[in-house]
Order: structure tokens, then C-alpha cells, then sequence
């Protein structure tokens, strides 16, 4: 290792200062100690965010060996790191910033969302190749519901498991039809009396419908104890599962898709987003998801870095005992991807106008003033961590026992956040946190309470700027304009009191996934009905652009890697037209500035050296 370090200071001495030393000497050295920088960049506005606060330096030119920055400094200094092989750009006054790290982004879903037919066919290919027939259903017609349905069980084997979701006929809103709003097992037994089935409803497959005999199986394995079954009236399950159940019966009971089905089109959303100048995405992942990942990256097939939070710990009663045999795999992985954390279910749900229609379960000290359409609840929001049987305000503490984070944790209302600063504080009592970046994705509503208390436990943030731009007026109609001013993700105030807040886009279309735009809002606090929501909590461009790179980096547990253009870390960078910092680009004209290339690891993943 000494031989190594030596052989590479050597190197770069010899680069810099050769007019200094004989040429002669320089070809008496072996090829491996004398190597020039296989690329540089010249001429332009080096953004290296090599400080943690503001102002961070603003060089000219930056050299490239082995996938790694070599060196950062003037042109001269950096053009005689050059030899006769090395590629050169002229930047020409254009920007070259560390690539923007993402740290809440569902790309998985994503491509779902964006192609449900295709994913509709991946899904009947890999559920076919495991003896599980999936159905296609016409949901907006009752009876044309229960005649497909019907179809299917007389098409399948005597005891085949079958499948289905609500989302096989729906608009690209993804509303769930109405017909299935007071399905319950016994509908599905009048058409499906002899075989196992199971009716995705949710977005999110934690909420479902199965008929009597697979109700049977799942009781037979789970109990009844385990919260999240459906009961009527008289106390009998109706077989409408959520929450728990819901969760651990998805998860353990249906086949997983092979990895080989889907990849291409989780490949495809990727390179999308590297074309936005997004080298790095973080997300939470379940099994199936994470066995395709890593098929991809095994194969060569990753266009970017992935950081995962495992789903093991969502609404999963039996993590304690998952975790003893799971051993401690945090940080463990490949440099494209690797674990973060652990994510639990969030302590709420969407905001009021969620266009599925099922928005409004907010956990919140306070009370709506008023309920607007697409609100699926009442004036008090929910928790549901408040559930019968919810396991998620243990699991913090479980975790770190283990020694993880927790990370990747959806909290939308300030007291959602409250829960999970709770529980955190829990975890923090048998053994200190402090360090561990415990995080919280979202913030739509902070408290300055909260913002003490996530100081106090070094908790991270991961902020979605488009809450600002899309929800802040939905904030002030359903909560008051006070609330929506002072509570409307208040990242000034987060920073300012000692919470290192990262990004994450959280949208999967442009622009609102696009880095810049996110920047300008963040800038200006502009919302989509042309007012400014807290004014107060501006942020500074620089400020944000560090919330992008270097602190995206310690959310992602990379800070040693990514994140800043620094000598020895990952050559993960992006060309801008135009750089962010530069006055002549007024606030709101910052979403224009785009992408003219993207380099991960070296390596060119979009646009071109030319």
C-alpha cells in the first residue's frame, strides 16, 4: 500500500512540475508510475463543493485518470497533467459540477407507471413461469368485473393461485375504480369459490382483496392477531387486507417476477435520469426489486449508482427475527450499488389532492379547516402508526440494535414527523444515534419543535421541492396561510438550526424531476398559483447545489466517494450550459439551464466530449 501511495504522489509530481525534471529520467520509469490523465477539462467554471458550507472553490480545469479525479486547479497546472492520448473538452465557459445525487426517487415505479402495459405483460410472463395465472379485468363495470374474473377461474387448474391489480384498467391518474370501493371475499367467491386469489388495490401493494380460500391459507400461517385485517360488523374478516397483513402476504406468499423480465425496463428509467444529470439515485426497496437491481448490476446493466433503504422493515412484525439472520449488511455492496438503511412505513399518508384520489391521511397537530376534493378523509387526517398491530414505532429501536439507520421513511404532517423523531428518541435511549444519520424523507409540514428535536439526534433530511411548488397553496386552502408560510418545508430553518437537509425529486416527469427546476425552487419559494410561500426560508443557490452533491452524499453513505470534484473521489460530474452561480441567470430563469453531458465513474453515460 505505501509502494501504491508513493508510485501515485510520484505521478502527480511528475505531472504537474515535468518541465521541472529531465524527460530522460521521467522514461527511465515503468508505464505503471508514469501514466497521464486520460482526460481533462479545461476552460470552463470547475463547481467543486469542496466545502461543506458556502463559498466552496471555483476552479478552471480538472484531469480524469482511472474513473477517479486526478487533480483540480488552472488550466496550465491541469493541461500538463495531458499526454498524447488524453482526451481533452474545451468547456468554453460552461459549468462542471459534481453529478446531482437524488435522494428520494422510486424509479422502479416509475417505468410501472409510465408503461403499465408492459409491465402488465412482464408481470403475466413472470407470475406464468412460476404457476400463478394473473388476470386482466375491466374494473369500471361491476359485472363485467365479476364475468373476467369468472373467466379466469374457469380457465385455471383446480387449486392455481390467481392475481390480479385494479391498475390493469385504469387512466395514467391511476384512481381506483369504484366498483372496487365495497368488494369483499364474498364477491370473490361467487365467481372464484375453488381457487386462491388475490386482488391488488392499492399503489402500493399493501392493500388488497382475496377470496375465502386464500383467506384460509393466510390465517392458517399469520393468525388473526397480526393488525390490518378487515372486519364487519359482526367482527368477521370481510377479506379486505391493509397495513400489516396486507404488507407481509404480498411480500412472503406470491412469486417474485425474474429479474431478467423487468430489467430492461427499469434500465430504461435510469438512462432518463442520468440524461438530467442524476448519477445517483436513493430509494427503498423490497426484495423483488433489489434481486432485479442486483441482476443489473451483475450484468453490467446499472446506468447509474443505486443506494437502497431495505423494505425489510415495512410493516413487517417478525423484523426482529429477520434481522438476527439477515446480519449486519449496511454499507455493503457494489461502488453502482449498495444498503443504506432500513425503511419503515411512514407514520402517514399522501396530502389532500393526491390525484389517486386517496390523499389526505395526514398525520398533524392540527386540524383541517376544510375538506377539498380528492380528500379522502376527515377534517383530522390519520396516523397510521396509531393502527391496531402497527409495527412501525418499534422498529427504529430494532434496527439500530442491529446496528442500522433507519432511512428512506415517508412523513407528510408535523406530527407524523413527531412519531418518527420519537421512536428515533427510543432508539437513541438503548444506544446512542447520534452519527448514524438516522433520516426523514418528505417535509411538507415542520415544526420548529421538530427541527430542535432532529438537531438534537443528528437526523438527516431529504427535502422534495415540489411540495413547495405544487402543495404549498393546497396548504394555505386547507390549513390557513399562516400554516402554509411558516410550516411549508422551512429549509432555511432546517439548516440554520442544524439540520443538513439532501434533495430528492420525488416526481417522475419533467420538469419537476429535473434538478435545475428543483433548484429554482427552492431559490425563489415560487409556487404554482404565482405566490411566494415563506418568503424567509430562501435558500441560497450554492446552499442548494450542496444539498444536490456533497450533502446527498452523506444521506447515501459516500461522503469518501461522491458527492464534491475533489482529488482521489469518483469522476461523477455533469456539464451545464450555463453555471448556476453565474448573476446574468435571474432566479427564475434557472430551470433553463440544461444538461449537455453526464459522466459516471469516468466514463460517458449521456451526451458526448464534443
Amino acid at each position: 500500500m505505501k509502494k501504491t501511495k508513493f508510485a501515485g504522489t510520484l505521478c502527480v509530481i511528475l505531472l504537474a512540475f515535468g518541465p521541472a525534471i529531465r524527460v530522460s529520467q521521467a522514461q527511465d520509469l515503468a508505464p505503471e508510475v508514469l501514466h497521464y490523465a486520460d482526460l481533462v477539462f479545461y476552460n470552463g467554471q470547475v463547481l467543486t463543493m469542496d466545502r461543506d458550507q458556502p463559498p466552496f472553490t471555483v476552479a478552471q480545469a480538472l484531469a480524469v485518470r482511472d474513473g477517479r479525479i486526478l487533480v483540480v486547479g488552472n488550466d496550465e497546472r491541469i493541461l500538463r497533467t495531458a499526454g498524447p492520448n488524453t482526451q481533452r473538452m474545451n468547456l468554453e465557459g460552461r459549468a462542471l459540477m459534481p453529478g446531482v445525487i437524488d435522494t428520494h426517487a422510486h424509479l422502479y415505479e416509475y417505468a410501472i407507471y409510465k408503461h403499465p402495459r408492459e409491465y402488465q405483460t412482464i408481470l403475466i410472463r413472470g407470475l406464468r413461469q412460476r404457476g400463478v395465472r394473473y388476470v386482466t379485468v375491466r374494473w369500471r363495470v361491476r359485472e363485467t368485473a365479476l364475468a373476467d374474473l369468472q373467466r379466469a377461474a374457469e380457465a385455471a387448474s383446480p387449486g392455481q393461485w390467481i392475481y390480479t391489480m385494479f391498475t390493469t384498467d385504469v387512466n395514467a391518474d391511476m384512481r381506483r375504480p369504484e366498483t372496487l370501493l365495497d368488494f369483499t371475499r364474498h364477491d370473490l367467491d361467487s365467481v372464484v369459490p375453488d381457487n386462491p386469489i388475490m386482488v391488488i388495490t392499492g399503489l402500493v401493494a399493501r392493500t388488497a382483496i382475496v377470496n375465502t380460500k386464500l383467506l384460509e391459507i393466510i390465517t392458517g400461517i399469520y393468525g388473526e392477531d397480526i393488525g390490518g385485517y378487515e372486519r364487519d360488523d359482526q367482527g368477521v374478516l370481510t377479506g379486505r387486507l391493509t397495513g400489516t397483513i396486507g404488507g407481509v402476504v404480498n411480500a412472503e406468499l406470491f412469486p417474485l417476477v425474474p429479474p431478467e423480465l423487468s430489467a430492461p425496463m427499469y434500465k430504461r428509467e435510469m438512462e432518463e435520469w442520468v440524461a438530467i444529470g442524476v448519477t445517483t439515485v436513493s430509494t427503498r426497496l423490497a426484495g423483488n426489486y433489489i434481486t432485479t437491481y442486483a441482476y443489473m448490476d451483475r450484468h453490467g446493466q446499472l446506468p447509474m449508482r443505486l443506494a437502497y433503504s431495505h423494505e425489510v422493515g415495512r410493516l413487517n412484525p417478525f423484523m426482529e427475527r429477520y434481522l438476527r439472520r439477515f446480519g449486519g449488511l449496511q454499507g455493503h455492496g457494489t461502488d453502482r450499488m449498495w444498503m443504506i438503511g432500513i425503511s419503515i412505513s411512514g407514520p402517514d399518508g399522501d396530502p389532500p389532492g393526491a390525484p389517486h384520489g386517496r390523499g389526505g391521511n395526514n398525520c398533524t397537530t392540527l386540524l383541517k379547516l376544510k375538506k377539498i376534493e380528492l380528500d379522502a378523509y376527515g377534517l383530522e387526517g390519520g396516523c397510521r402508526w396509531d393502527e391496531p398491530g402497527d409495527p412501525s414505532a418499534a422498529a427504529p429501536a430494532i434496527a439500530s440494535r442491529f446496528g442500522y439507520r433507519i432511512s428512506g421513511v415517508h412523513n407528510i404532517g408535523d406530527k407524523a414527523v413527531l412519531l418518527s423523531l420519537d421512536a428515533y428518541e427510543k432508539a437513541n435511549q438503548e444506544e446512542s444515534i447520534i452519527g448514524k444519520r438516522f433520516a426523514i424523507d418528505h417535509g411538507l409540514m415542520i415544526s420548529q419543535d421538530n427541527i430542535k428535536q432532529a438537531a438534537r439526534l443528528g437526523v438527516m433530511w431529504s427535502l422534495q421541492p415540489f411540495m413547495i411548488y405544487d402543495l404549498a397553496p393546497m396548504m394555505a386552502e386547507v390549513w390557513g396561510e399562516e400554516v402554509a408560510q411558516r410550516w411549508t418545508m422551512p429549509t432555511k430553518s432546517l439548516i440554520d438550526g442544524g439540520v443538513k437537509p439532501a434533495y430528492g425529486a420525488d416526481r417522475w416527469s419533467d420538469p419537476r424531476r429535473q434538478p435545475m427546476w428543483n433548484l429554482e425552487v427552492l431559490v425563489t419559494r415560487l409556487a404554482a398559483n404565482g405566490k411566494v410561500y415563506g418568503p424567509r426560508e430562501k435558500v441560497d443557490r450554492a446552499t442548494v447545489l450542496l444539498m444536490m452533491t456533497r450533502w446527498g452524499s452523506e444521506y447515501v453513505l459516500r461522503e469518501q466517494e461522491l458527492g464534491s470534484l475533489e482529488p482521489g473521489k469518483l469522476a461523477d460530474m455533469i456539464v451545464l450550459d450555463k453555471s448556476p452561480l453565474d448573476s446574468s441567470v435571474p432566479d427564475e430563469d434557472l430551470s433553463e439551464i440544461k444538461v449537455v453531458m453526464t459522466m459516471i465513474g469516468g466514463e460517458v453515460a449521456y451526451g458526448s466530449l464534443d
